[in-house]
């Protein structure tokens, strides 16, 4: 009996509700009628730039091993490590004793074989004794003593090690009283007029980065503002194990505060295009095979609505897109808000942002 009474309410119900002419409740969101409160912004052409960062080291132009060009004992290091020298100056000498004796014993015999030269021809010319032959063997002999001596001479110039350039004497390979030989590395001595970044950039910006362009850069480890580089040397091969191409940034001449193999941040411009229109990546959406925005127009009535538009995009960096097609200037996008709009909705305009807000 009490589920017949049940019955009778639940149908008692149902014929009033009809006759008093209200409409049953909608499930969801697509309600007629209901209205969208959202933010606009002005559609203005402005400048897209996108860049790149990559990191590199420090290195400068003149970091050498010095090698010896002769035999011997270090005999003396004429500055200590750390020291900046001049171009020219003496950084370290090897002993010339023996050298000095075989230069002594080339000297006598030069000057033997030259008068043994000088008396055969004499005497050949004058007299017409002994032979042409016998002349020219002593000139010869003369010619490779008097070589071998000029040789020696060299070795003895060798012997002091100067600076190539203006430098600082990084590291002694060799201390006084060690022995080095021909070709052996002695002392590190690394240049500080010139500094530059070197990094490599992915293959796939080859075609837009290109040397003279400028470069911002920066250490992590130091407190300084970001530097500004120009691109001075650009790789014209891959590396086939990173698949990276080689450039060099020089750096400001007036730091002096550069380490050699210090690790810089680069920011690399990788595309620049002036006069178009740019659209934060979060208020475009994708229905299916294309990408659609809202943008702001009026009704019949005068009112606000949503306009749903199909866009086609360019390049992108970080959250802003280029939108080739689609948008017009002066326009006004839908930003906050745009996610709850289908073609049509009635807006409820919050605010409305210039065209020197980018994106939100």
């Amino acid at each position: 009996m009490k589920k017949f009474n049940l019955i009778l309410i639940t149908v008692f119900a149902a014929f009033i509700a009809a006759c008093s002419g209200e409409a049953p409740e909608v499930a969801g969101d697509e309600i007629v009628g209901k209205t969208v409160n959202v933010e606009t912004r002005i559609l203005e052409p402005s400048t897209f730039r996108s860049q790149l960062r990559v990191v590199g080291n420090v290195e400068t132009k003149n970091d050498i091993m010095i090698s010896a060009e002769v035999g011997g004992r270090i005999m003396e290091q004429t500055v200590s490590e750390g020291t900046r020298v001049r171009k020219g100056q003496t950084i370290l000498r090897i002993d010339d004793a023996k050298l000095m004796q075989e230069k002594a014993q080339l000297e006598a015999a030069t000057a033997q074989a030259r008068e043994n030269y000088e008396r055969l021809q004499r005497v050949y010319e004058e007299s017409g004794i002994g032979s042409e032959i016998d002349v020219l063997n002593a000139k010869y002999s003369y010619q490779q003593s008097k070589s071998a001596l000029e040789s020696i001479k060299v070795d003895l110039e060798n012997t002091t090690i100067s600076a190539p350039f203006d430098g600082t004497v990084e590291q002694y390979v060799l201390e006084e009283g060690e022995m080095a030989s021909p070709g052996m590395q002695v002392v590190r001595l690394i240049g500080t007029n010139t500094y530059i970044v070197t990094a490599g950039v992915p293959a796939r910006y080859a075609d837009v980065v290109l040397s003279g362009d400028e470069v911002e850069v920066w250490f992590d480890t130091q407190d300084t503002d970001t530097l500004q580089g120009t691109i001075s040397f650009v790789g014209n091969s891959i590396d086939p194990q990173s698949r990276t191409f080689r450039i060099e940034v020089l750096l400001p001449v007036q730091q002096k505060n550069y380490k050699v193999d210090m690790i810089a941040n680069l920011r690399l411009s990788t595309l620049m295009e002036e006069n178009v229109l740019i659209v934060s990546e979060e208020f475009i959406y994708k229905e299916e095979n294309e990408f659609i925005t809202y943008v702001k127009t009026e009704n019949e009535d005068g009112d606000p609505i949503a306009e749903r538009r199909v866009v086609v995009l360019g390049p992108s960096f970080r959250s802003d897109v280029i939108i080739r097609n689609g948008l017009n200037p002066g326009e006004e996008l839908i930003t906050i808000g745009s996610a709850f709009l289908n073609d049509g909705v009635k807006l409820n305009i919050v605010e409305t942002h210039g065209s020197d807000l980018a994106s939100n």
